[in-house]
């Protein structure tokens, strides 16, 4: 947990998820670890964050009240700006075909272990 926490002091995260109840779970980790931390429950409201904002890394729901997140992903990696997928939709292999390399945890899955796999691709990509 240090080391998580080391790799997300001070850091502005994404998070685009529209569960509430999840969404909270997540902030409370990340603000845990020192981030500071926007939401966003919708795919404009991702998208016009993303724009407008400087972050990061992010944590990205795939299924966004039937809307993907790929524009938001797209729009990330084009930034170089790490990022992980959150999905309830079993679409790993996807996922892995469309963005390689991207992490992605399957829900339902324990806010700890998501903030942790985050804070690993934060740290790796800082040392790459």
């Amino acid at each position: 947990m240090a080391a998580t926490k080391a790799a997300l002091a001070g850091k502005h995260v994404l998070v685009v998820e529209d569960e509430f109840l999840v969404a909270i779970d997540i902030e409370a980790e990340l603000h845990e670890r020192g981030a500071r931390v926007t939401c966003a429950g919708t795919l404009p409201i991702a998208e016009a964050c993303a724009k407008r904002e400087q972050f990061d890394a992010a944590i990205l729901d795939v299924n966004l009240h039937g809307k993907t997140s790929y524009p938001v992903a797209d729009y990330l990696r084009q930034n170089q700006i790490p990022f992980v997928f959150h999905t309830g939709q079993g679409e790993k292999r996807t996922l892995a075909e469309r963005y390689p390399g991207v992490e992605v945890c399957n829900k339902p899955c324990d806010g700890t272990a998501l903030v942790s796999i985050l804070g690993r691709v934060i740290a790796g990509d800082e040392t790459a």
